[in-house]
């Protein structure tokens, strides 16, 4: 929590310092801090996933169930609003884990776990949005796209009835080098939601493990069954760095 504090304060005052250069009337800046929803269903089929136990090694298999992943983004966008003051264009940057969970469970039910992956990434989103007075109400539509620079891969394990969670940092050939979700949205004052959809899966289909002994190795796909496709709600606070802001609050007037 420190360190999206100090994120945050350094990003505030950043935006702050270029808006006491320049007032803008439909050219700001904002601040955007949210979250991630992914609901994501276990593969179809799955092999070579064993879990650990004090009885042994045992193999576990995908339970056909939903399963609520959380994730968070934090960013910095500048809105470019046209003199009609009913379309714009936004240009963003933020940084972003978004994560996918999925459950599985022993032939005979005794051991259940849930894995989730979860993936890191540097974020610059596109937006086209439209409305009526988008400024002095910001209330508009948009489409957009997102080109993801995914830096890191956890996968993180949890057996049922276990309080401890394993942890493993996956190398870069686990997961693919970008994403690039679509999505659409509506914002409304300070609050925005997006649905977004990532046509190809942050998890690398093709990368391969060998497993057992020297004298008696396999190789495995271990994402293979994966899902391709990844669909996701983010729900965030939107605040305009600009005279929107400071106009509707005495404290940011006297801050900003």
């Amino acid at each position: 929590m420190k360190k999206l504090a100090l994120i945050i304060a350094i990003l505030t005052s950043v935006c702050s310092a270029a808006q006491a250069q320049v007032r803008w009337e439909f050219n700001y800046f904002a601040l955007e801090i949210g979250m991630h929803h992914n609901f994501a269903g276990a593969p179809d089929t799955l092999q070579n996933l064993v879990v650990k136990t004090d009885q042994g090694s045992i193999p576990v298999y995908p339970i056909k169930n939903v399963e609520y992943t959380p994730g968070y983004t934090i960013g910095l966008q500048f809105h470019h609003d046209f003199n009609n003051d009913k379309m714009g264009l936004v240009f963003g940057a933020n940084f972003s884990s978004l994560a996918a969970s999925a459950r599985y469970s022993s032939a005979d039910k005794a051991v259940e776990l849930k894995e989730t992956n979860r993936i890191t990434s540097v974020c610059f989103p596109v937006l086209l949005k439209f409305g009526h007075q988008i400024y002095n109400n910001q209330g508009y539509f948009y489409v957009g796209g997102q080109f993801n620079l995914n830096i890191g891969l956890t996968t993180i394990q949890k057996l049922k009835g276990n309080t401890e969670k394993v942890k493993h940092k996956q190398d870069k050939d686990s997961y693919n080098a970008f994403s690039t979700p679509i999505f659409v949205g509506f914002n409304y004052k300070l609050f925005n939601m997006r649905f977004s959809i990532m046509p190809q899966s942050f998890l690398n289909k093709d990368y391969t493990v060998s497993i057992g002994q020297a004298n008696n190795k396999q190789t495995i796909t271990p994402n293979t069954a994966q899902p391709n496709t990844m669909f996701y709600i983010s729900t965030s606070f939107v605040i305009p760095i600009s005279q929107w802001t400071t106009n509707r609050s005495y404290l940011l007037s006297k801050i900003f």
